[in-house]
């Protein structure tokens, strides 16, 4: 009889005990005693065990002979670690590099905002410029006013009892003789006329001055005119005779380009002989306008 139809008469048995029914005597017969199939199944599950118990001994065996040396080990540990170190190496360079962009950042912001300053700074700087340049111009109109007192108009200078206008124009601008009193006329004045050594000086210290090889060139029209053959030289208007004394060295000329009748001006060192004589068509000079001041 096999194992598994005696199980089943087994629990036949026990079933019809429960239920209070009785096998029959065929049944009786057939059944095993309860304490054998106990037997077999714990000497079945002896040999299930000992079955197991070999083939965990087996891959024990297994196991230890696949076993890694410390040798081999050793190397492995190292490399762990060093990747280990490697990966907090990177996270600090991560880390790193994350704040240096945030400084560079803010050094680009505060580059901005250096450059904002800066141009607000230029344009501050500009406006003190432009505010300086009014304030010289002011300044200069308030000394011409204060120096004037009111008796000369704006660009005339006051010495004594007259006014004078020193035209300072290029040399495509300047005039000769007859234009430039004209132009005197225009503005309601004259040529000036030097009637004494004192006016001389005071003319020769206000001078605009300018040096160069061909002096005479730089000289200003006055109202004298004469002849350098006779020597009679006059002031224009009143008619009174020029001093010799008045004369710079040489001059009146009576030969060369600057041989003419109409008197010029230009500053010398020696305060009382500041004139010369020049070509009164050709030459082309700035001049001097001369009127009385107002009357206030």
């Amino acid at each position: 009889m096999s194992l598994k139809r005696r199980i089943s008469q087994h629990f036949s048995r026990n079933a019809h005990s429960l239920f209070g029914s009785h096998p029959s005597g065929q049944e009786r017969r057939s059944m095993c005693p309860p304490h054998r199939l106990v037997v077999l199944t714990l000497g079945l599950l002896n040999v299930v065990l000992v079955l197991a118990a070999a083939v965990i001994g087996i891959y024990c065996a297994k196991a230890n002979d696949f076993q890694i040396p410390d040798s081999d080990v050793a190397p492995l540990i190292v490399e762990m670690n060093h990747l280990r170190n490697n990966g907090e190496v990177i996270q600090a360079k991560e880390e790193a590099q994350a704040a240096l962009a945030r400084e560079q950042a803010a050094h680009q912001q505060l580059k901005t905002q250096i450059q904002e300053k800066l141009a607000v700074t230029d344009a501050l700087q500009r406006n003190i410029e432009t505010l300086e340049q009014e304030k010289q111009m002011l300044q200069a109109n308030k000394t011409a006013l204060e120096g004037n007192c009111g008796w000369c108009l704006p660009g005339w200078h006051l010495l004594k009892s007259s006014c004078y206008y020193f035209t300072n124009h290029a040399p495509s601008l300047k005039k000769n003789w007859n234009d430039s009193r004209a132009d005197c006329i225009s503005r309601g004045s004259d040529l000036v006329v030097i009637d004494d050594l004192e006016e001389q000086q005071l003319l020769n210290e206000n001078f605009v001055r300018r040096f160069s090889s061909a002096w005479w060139h730089n000289g200003f029209w006055v109202g004298a005119t004469g002849s350098p053959a006779d020597e009679t030289w006059a002031w224009i208007n009143n008619g009174k005779r020029v001093n010799s004394t008045q004369w710079r060295s040489g001059q009146p000329n009576q030969s060369g380009i600057q041989r003419e009748n109409c008197g010029a001006f230009y500053y010398n060192i020696d305060r009382l002989k500041t004139l010369y004589n020049a070509n009164c068509q050709q030459q082309v000079l700035n001049w001097i306008c001369e009127m009385e001041r107002r009357r206030t």
